[in-house]
């Protein structure tokens, strides 16, 4: 697992504080911990997710000037997570739909 988070450098860094990763919310962790946890149970390679990374975080540069102040790193990680499984049929719209209503009015059982 180490050696995915060191592939990740320049805007795709991964936020640290000193030499910790760096978490704002709860929900960044679980997102960084989701796209890891399924890589290694080899969902899909952890490559591909990189790609898609890189590809959501090119998207927005094209759209946002340098030091726009609506960047937020952890959004574009969930974006190109959300990418990701959708294309390899992980889950639908549908449940994705669902799942982020049910966080967002904490009508969702948390398992973690």
């Amino acid at each position: 697992m180490d050696g995915y988070i060191e592939d990740l450098t320049g805007r795709e860094a991964i936020p640290r504080n000193c030499e910790s990763l760096k978490f704002d919310e709860p929900w960044q962790g679980r997102a960084f911990g989701m796209v890891l946890a399924l890589a290694e149970a080899k969902s899909y390679p952890y490559e591909d997710f990189r790609k898609s990374l890189i590809s959501t975080i090119g998207e927005w540069d094209k759209t946002h000037v340098p030091g726009d102040e609506t960047w937020s790193y952890y959004e574009h990680w969930l974006a190109a997570f959300e990418k990701l499984v959708l294309a390899k049929g992980l889950i639908d719209h549908a449940e994705l739909d669902q799942r982020t209503e049910e966080f967002l009015h904490r009508t969702r059982d948390e398992v973690i």
